[in-house]
């Protein structure tokens, strides 16, 4: 084998690689698990939208003291060939949290006949229980919620209960609904004291949801909230993005620091092989072929910190989810984009500073001197 090899190296200098591959190893997992923790809070956030992918809900601007829907919006809502159902609903919120961060998430009251068509348009089913009725103040709520709060069937909600929820009274849980969509019913009649509603619920044609947004998009008032997935989206990602800000934020002052730690380490082991560099150029290695060396040493150990660390916390986070957080309704959100974009800056910078700090002295090399001084 090559004796200039930088396995050899690493293989016979096990003190010096081992340090700076620990540090990266675990800087690379503390990061993940920043951008773990807040995507899984993002996307349990966005669970609040997911109803809407299936139908859009129509209310008045209670912001601009708008109490009624206009009778001329009702009529145009119907003129689409896009709509498939037109019915009366009303919202209200309840309380749930996403590792322990609480979010709100809608409920929404609709007649009998109505709560199996939305089932079946959202993709949930009925997992235990039974669906509300109007005799008495009941919800069917989704898996997740029933998770999070540690609630089962029989147990109560409301404002009368939990201060957090927007839901006045009191009302008994009485069915669990499970799927991709955080769906919770409540009979229309209870939840408007049997008084005529003033939102609607436009169901589309099966495929056609984008047509009946670009039709309702036309009809955009200052009377009326049009609740269509954009509408919730906009409203979610303005408030997802300063988090998001405060975390790049940090991440990039943990970096910066980390970078100038391994560098400071990087310089005093290139201290440390002074005479080993002086040599190589003295016997006629060029200042290039020095140069790839360092470059190759810093890549390969930083690398190979990131992969330590990526498997590091896929092993953590994978059995955390598994023996921890799915149990209590919330999934870790472990292999996306968002992790490998986040942690992939912790190599390149460090590796980068490190090179640029160790070019610097070997830019200043004199072979000569240091094959003197070894004499």
């Amino acid at each position: 084998m090559n004796p200039l090899s930088i396995f050899i190296y690493y293989a016979r200098n096990k003190r010096k690689a081992l340090p700076v591959l620990g540090i990266l190893t675990l800087a690379v997992f503390g990061i993940s698990l920043t951008l773990v923790l807040t995507a899984t809070i993002f996307d349990g956030m966005r669970g609040f939208v997911s109803p809407y992918y299936y139908f859009v809900v129509i209310q008045p601007n209670y912001n601009k003291k708008y109490y009624q829907l206009d009778s001329g919006l009702r009529a145009d809502v119907r003129q689409s060939q896009h709509l498939d159902l037109y019915a009366p609903i009303q919202t209200s919120f309840v309380y749930g949290t996403v590792l322990g961060v609480p979010a709100n998430y809608p409920i929404f009251g609709v007649s009998d006949d109505l709560m199996p068509r939305l089932l079946q348009v959202t993709g949930t089913e009925l997992l235990e229980g039974r669906l509300p009725d109007a005799h008495a103040d009941q919800v069917a709520l989704h898996e997740s919620l029933i998770k999070t709060r540690g609630l089962k069937l029989g147990d109560y909600i409301g404002r009368d209960v939990n201060r957090e929820d927007s839901l006045n009274g009191k009302w008994q849980v009485v069915g669990v609904i499970g799927g991709k969509t955080v769906l919770n019913l409540v009979a229309l009649d209870r939840i408007s004291g049997g008084q005529p509603t003033n939102e609607i619920v436009l169901i589309p044609k099966a495929g056609e949801m984008i047509g009946l947004v670009a039709d309702l998009d036309a009809l955009k008032t200052d009377r009326a909230t049009i609740q269509t997935p954009d509408y919730w989206n906009q409203f979610i990602e303005r408030t997802l993005n300063q988090y998001d800000m405060l975390v790049t934020a940090l991440n990039a002052v943990i970096i910066i620091v980390l970078s100038l730690g391994v560098g400071l380490l990087n310089m005093i082991y290139f201290r440390q092989r002074t005479g080993e560099f002086g040599i190589l150029s003295g016997i006629g290695f060029s200042r290039s072929f020095l140069v790839r060396r360092v470059t190759l040493e810093a890549l390969l150990l930083t690398m190979v910190a990131w992969v330590l660390g990526m498997a590091l916390s896929l092993v953590v986070y994978q059995t955390l989810d598994t023996l921890v957080f799915s149990p209590r309704g919330t999934r870790l959100s472990i292999l996306n984009l968002r992790l490998l974009l986040g942690t992939l800056p912790v190599p390149i910078i460090v590796w980068i500073f490190s090179t640029l700090t160790i070019l610097w002295q070997l830019w200043r090399l004199d072979p000569v001197a240091v094959i003197d001084r070894r004499d």
